[in-house]
């Protein structure tokens, strides 16, 4: 299962902006959510019906959640 973890990015660091404990030696994927939204953002625009970004995100969300 995932777990969502909002972080900041400094002096070549991911700092969490919260306290997690993660296992020691625990290899994680980072996913760089503002500009996969501009991406689909940009891409979708091109279409003539009106997509929910709202929508995809939430479905994103569930994916990298479990």
């Amino acid at each position: 299962m995932g777990e969502v973890i909002e972080a900041i990015y400094e002096d070549g660091v991911f700092k969490p902006l919260s306290r997690i404990k993660p296992p020691k030696s625990k290899k994680v994927e980072i996913l760089i959510m503002e500009n996969l939204v501009r991406d689909i953002d940009n891409v979708f625009g091109i279409l003539k019906e009106d997509i929910d970004i709202k929508k995809i995100r939430k479905e994103m969300d569930r994916y990298v959640l479990g």
